[in-house]
């Protein structure tokens, strides 16, 4: 698998049994503190092993950094970050890449495993399908408020730590519940990965008032305190959204995410099996829609 489907990670497989599979990412901070961004970082760019069912194996860093304009303690923080995440997913940091460059960036180059009966395509769903969110939404538009100081200590803390979550338990419980397709909620928004995954294939139902969202997010986009990249995503992805209307919420959907949730299609007989593993495994899911044969290459908005 390459790029011809605009699936999260390529996959190459070796045997009957296993498959590589890999992905590279890393971006410019999006918080303050170095520690949490390299956490963040690495938490990203390991997400789209995790949405393909696969399992992180081993990582190399991708570093964007001048010594000559910022103290070196700076850089060891964020390295630090990456490091205890990439510890916490089970997996190697086997060196990596550095380039003199006055904007700071960082992120990985991750080599997963996986079974190749049982890869996860960002494609696949059948109608009457689940629509399940691991993670809510608002980090982009939260970022920005972040950077015009408009969130407390605690409210920080809150979204940096959700940033940095892994999605390795959300990954276990999607391949538990039959998943059919899945991918990761980053860059393109809710809605943009959400077309990503029907095409023009299928159509989808998405139920605005059972989206999750991050506190303070309604307030911020309310007040303006929205992302360039999120006017990008509305922009390109308006013509295939059915019911688009105006206020903070038909924003947010186009948010652009820092290492989001997973959002997978599962059927819905086996929606006790979902609801089972993922409180066993302490992984909060919001059934946010329903996919269907009708308006295909639509999301409708109910």
């Amino acid at each position: 698998m390459g790029i011809e489907g605009f699936d999260d990670a390529g996959v190459y497989k070796l045997s009957e049994g296993m498959a590589l599979v890999q992905t590279v990412d890393f971006f410019t901070p999006v918080v303050d503190d170095p520690y949490w961004f390299g956490q963040i970082a690495a938490a990203n760019a390991m997400s789209d092993i995790y949405a393909m069912g696969g399992v992180p194996k081993t990582a190399m860093n991708i570093v964007c950094f001048s010594p000559r304009k910022f103290p070196l303690e700076l850089l060891k923080e964020i390295l630090r970050g990456g490091i205890e995440k990439i510890k916490e997913a089970r997996a190697v940091l086997l060196g990596g890449h550095s380039v003199d460059d006055e904007e700071i960036k960082y992120g990985l180059a991750v080599t997963g495993i996986v079974d190749p009966n049982r890869i996860v395509k960002n494609e696949g769903a059948k109608p009457g399908d689940l629509l399940v969110l691991t993670k809510p939404l608002g980090t982009g538009i939260l970022n920005t408020g972040m950077k015009a100081d408009l969130l407390n200590e605690d409210e920080i803390l809150y979204v940096c730590r959700m940033m940095a979550e892994l999605n390795d338990r959300a990954s276990q419980v999607m391949l538990y519940a039959g998943v059919h397709a899945a991918t990761d909620v980053t860059g393109f928004g809710l809605i943009g990965h959400l077309k990503e995954m029907i095409k023009e294939e299928i159509g989808v139902e998405v139920y605005l008032k059972d989206i999750p969202l991050l506190p303070k997010v309604v307030d911020l986009a309310k007040s303006g305190f929205l992302p360039g990249g999120l006017y990008r995503n509305r922009d390109f992805f308006r013509p295939h959204v059915l019911n688009l209307s105006e206020g903070p919420l038909y924003d947010i959907i186009f948010d652009p995410q820092t290492s989001g949730g997973l959002l997978f299609a599962v059927p819905e007989k086996n929606l006790s099996m979902l609801e089972e593993h993922s409180k066993r495994l302490d992984v909060k899911i919001w059934i946010i829609g329903r996919f269907t044969r009708e308006k295909r290459g639509k999301i409708i908005l109910l």
